[in-house]
């Protein structure tokens, strides 16, 4: 699902998270494990971050490719097939 939309993840611990604003038209949806959170936009479906239990204990895995100013092409990357993980 990643792939095909183009999501680009960084992630965060939930202390260096904050959303700003917005939150209120945010709505969210869990498959497979049911342990994150997907959260998505109710009126474009945008999905910008998501939230939940990783390895290593909560985390937020946010869609940069969702934050004004940042140039996602100028990132660097690490490719990950969660496809066939």
């Amino acid at each position: 699902m990643c792939g095909r939309s183009g999501t680009l993840l960084q992630f965060v611990t939930p202390d260096k998270f904050k959303v700003e604003k917005g939150a209120d038209n945010l709505t969210d949806y869990q498959f497979n494990k049911h342990v994150i959170h997907h959260t998505f936009c109710k009126t474009c479906g945008i999905k910008p971050f998501a939230n939940g239990q990783g390895p290593k204990g909560p985390m937020i895995a946010i869609n940069v490719r969702t934050i004004d100013g940042v140039d996602a092409n100028k990132l660097p990357t690490n490719q990950f097939d969660g496809r066939s993980a």
